[in-house]
């Protein structure tokens, strides 16, 4: 399995996600794509294609899916299904093919990463979260600050076997155990795994990218002190912290504009704020390029997050951001913005009145936010993969 004169290799990515769209499949688009250019791509296995760079014949849709007959099941249910689906059929299209690496992702590449062993490739699972273990310990911590029960016992009988939190607690574990590497995209997360005892000889990070040229700074339209916000609208994304210090400062001419989907758990807690004439709400908005740039700061109080692309988005526009360490963000404390601690209200607050009294300091924190940013690119991502896979193939070569 060396690499020929040209450093060539062949590659195989799996996917549960589509090939090209937005979040997962837009990285698993950047990832086919690198190998592509490298001329290193032997075949792409996802769902379904929606792109036009790679051609048609390297990439491999897993058109049948019999786990349809289930999607009135809870999605905690059947998204498991999917994803075991894939990793099966992904398992036989392996047999006989011929291939240096396989790169699959977390939950659905279980018997892929084991056919691939048995195949002698070099084998990659990546994680595009904590650690599993740490995800449900805080997520459980998390739901018992806010009062909201969820029901997360095991299902019995014929479900359990798809049930999102076993696997997540044993399967996506063994894929760390079965792989030669695990992926992960931030330091945060890399933290988890180290935490937990994962070997870090097989743990590697390597930061996503942005659309450099869509995620610009325009022209703001008013001189309102404006704290954003992006993101699905749910518990782990720590809003109850920053709502509580929104509320305690009681700023004049300001206010927070949320955007994003708002998740049923958090209806209940958000309703009262949303009515505020200070508090705006907006819906998911797919490229909200236009909603940064009327930010004066970018907060986002995550306490389980990988690493969110609207922290990279925030400062690609020009904003100061405010995040915590578990918002996996690039962000540099005291250069980029500040980094709080999770779940502290009165961090928030200091540094949201920071910003608030030193206009002079956002604007300056932004504009170097964005000098940062701006390097972290889909296509350095393209590149450090590339180098990243060739580095692995060539320590196994070696052994």
């Amino acid at each position: 399995m060396l690499l020929d004169e040209n450093n060539t290799m062949k590659i195989v990515y799996s996917t549960g996600s589509n090939l090209g769209g937005t979040g997962l499949s837009n990285v698993a688009f950047h990832a086919a794509k690198a190998a592509y250019n490298a001329e290193s791509l032997e075949k792409v296995i996802a769902y379904k294609n929606r792109q036009s760079d790679i051609p048609a014949h390297l990439i491999k849709c897993i058109r049948f899916q019999p786990a349809k007959l289930f999607s009135s099941l809870s999605s905690r249910y059947y998204y498991s299904m999917k994803r075991m689906w894939l990793d099966w059929r992904v398992a036989q299209i392996l047999r006989g093919m011929d291939y240096d690496i396989f790169h699959g992702w977390t939950h659905e590449s279980l018997l892929s990463l084991k056919q691939a062993n048995a195949d002698g490739a070099l084998t990659i699972v990546e994680r595009g979260y904590s650690h599993p273990r740490f995800s449900k310990r805080i997520l459980d911590e998390e739901y018992e600050i806010y009062g909201i029960h969820r029901d997360i016992r095991l299902a019995t009988g014929w479900l359990k076997r798809y049930d999102h939190w076993r696997r997540e607690l044993e399967e996506a574990i063994e894929e760390f155990d079965v792989a030669d590497y695990v992926f992960v995209n931030s330091q945060f997360c890399y933290d988890t795994f180290v935490d937990e005892g994962y070997p870090k000889q097989k743990l590697l990070m390597i930061p996503r990218g942005f659309e450099a040229e869509k995620y610009l700074p325009l022209p703001r339209q008013d001189d309102t002190f404006r704290v954003v916000f992006v993101g699905l609208l749910c518990v782990r994304k720590g809003l109850k912290y920053l709502l509580e210090a929104w509320d305690r400062l009681k700023l004049k001419n300001a206010e927070i504009l949320l955007v994003g989907s708002l998740h049923d758990e958090l209806k209940k807690m958000l309703t009262p704020y949303l009515k505020r004439d200070d508090i705006k709400h907006i819906d998911f908005v797919p490229d909200p390029v236009k909603l940064y740039n009327q930010g004066t700061v970018f907060v986002f109080p995550s306490v389980d997050e990988g690493s969110a692309k609207v922290t990279y988005e925030a400062m690609a526009c020009g904003l100061p951001v405010i995040v915590t360490p578990n918002a996996g963000s690039l962000a540099r404390d005291g250069k980029d913005g500040f980094i709080v601690p999770i779940r502290q209200v009165e961090p928030l607050m200091e540094k949201i009145l920071y910003f608030y009294e030193h206009p002079d300091v956002a604007k300056e924190m932004g504009k170097e936010a964005r000098r940062y940013i701006e390097t972290y690119t889909w296509e350095r991502y393209e590149r450090v993969l590339i180098e990243t896979y060739k580095r692995l193939l060539e320590t196994q070569n070696a052994r």
